[in-house]
């Protein structure tokens, strides 16, 4: 008895079930025949719906795209544009319109497809830099560099600017620019550039006298005499010397094989070398200069290391095409 209650009180409950939803999927198609129905827009109410044979659902062939009726549904034959005469068209659920082709279908390709864009940068066409002692000599000394220029160089040219005004730094600056033309006079005649021979020589002079032993700039902003940016290991390259391997020197930072010839041979070129007595005043002298010359640069130092994923690549990449550059100028 309690067996035939329970059966019974099961066909109930199945029965509420069912009912409803059997009504609700008569006026619902399923998910897979929704994106093909006709616009939700031209639906009617479901109580106006004459559910006679002759109205369908609107499919598509998946292979062909061509629209096939149903047996069961709401569009009427009638109404549906002639599917073998739309050539393949296709009806938009979004909108009453058949879009009579894909935009994204597949069309010739021409070369006017690929016109050259006017604003687009030259390719550049520098070598790649070959560096095989990267990992076990030039990583180390990159870092040694890194932290004899955070502990030591930084701060003494923070120190060093903080008591030394710009107008002052300035002079010093001009004025071991100055001292130092034989290198750029033998590497401009080594190049065999004439011009930049005859600007060396130019500029030297002007500044030697009119600006007071160089410290003075007066052969740019008074006759219109640019510098001159040469040094032996660019007149090697200009000669077609290949670079070499990548080299970080301890406290001198990146060069290459090339570069480290041509620092050699800037170093005999220097007047200084034969002038100071010994080693120890032309280390002091040699540093101070660079101590100077580094309190222009501190912020531009640590903005790049600071964008930098790995400041070894970026350095490395950042020496190899500004003196590729400079060899080309």
């Amino acid at each position: 008895m309690k067996k035939a209650r329970c059966l019974l009180g099961f066909g109930w409950v199945l029965g509420l079930l069912v009912f409803p939803a059997s009504s609700l999927a008569t006026y619902f198609p399923g998910p897979q025949d929704f994106f093909f129905t006709v616009p939700l827009d031209s639906l009617e109410t479901p109580e106006s719906v004459d559910l006679s044979r002759n109205h369908h659902l609107v499919q598509t062939d998946p292979s062909t795209g061509d629209l096939l009726p149903s047996e069961l549904n709401w569009a009427s034959v009638d109404d549906l544009p002639d599917a073998s005469n739309s050539g393949g068209s296709k009806l938009d659920p979004f909108s009453d319109d058949v879009i009579e082709e894909d935009p994204f279908g597949d069309h010739s390709v021409s070369d006017a497809d690929f016109e050259e864009d006017p604003f687009a940068a030259e390719e550049n066409d520098i070598p790649p830099m070959s560096d095989p002692f990267e990992r076990w000599y030039n990583r180390p000394v990159f870092v040694f560099n890194d932290y004899f220029y955070e502990y030591l160089m930084r701060p003494v040219a923070e120190t060093y600017r903080f008591i030394i005004p710009e107008d002052l730094r300035l002079l010093i600056r001009n004025m071991f620019r100055n001292i130092l033309f034989p290198q750029r006079l033998v590497s401009s005649l080594f190049q065999g550039d004439f011009e930049k021979t005859g600007r060396v020589l130019s500029r030297t002079l002007i500044n030697t006298t009119l600006g007071i032993g160089g410290l003075f700039e007066v052969a740019n902003p008074q006759f219109g005499i640019k510098p001159v940016d040469e040094d032996f290991g660019q007149a090697m390259g200009k000669w077609g010397i290949p670079s070499g391997p990548y080299i970080v020197l301890p406290i001198l930072g990146p060069s290459t094989a090339r570069d480290a010839v041509g620092k050699t041979v800037d170093a005999v070129l220097n007047p200084l070398f034969w002038v100071v007595p010994d080693f120890i005043t032309g280390a002091s002298i040699t540093g101070g200069q660079m101590v100077n010359e580094v309190s222009f640069y501190i912020e531009d130092i640590q903005a790049f290391k600071d964008g930098a994923i790995d400041p070894y690549i970026s350095f490395r990449e950042f020496y190899h095409q500004s003196r590729e550059k400079l060899i080309d100028d």
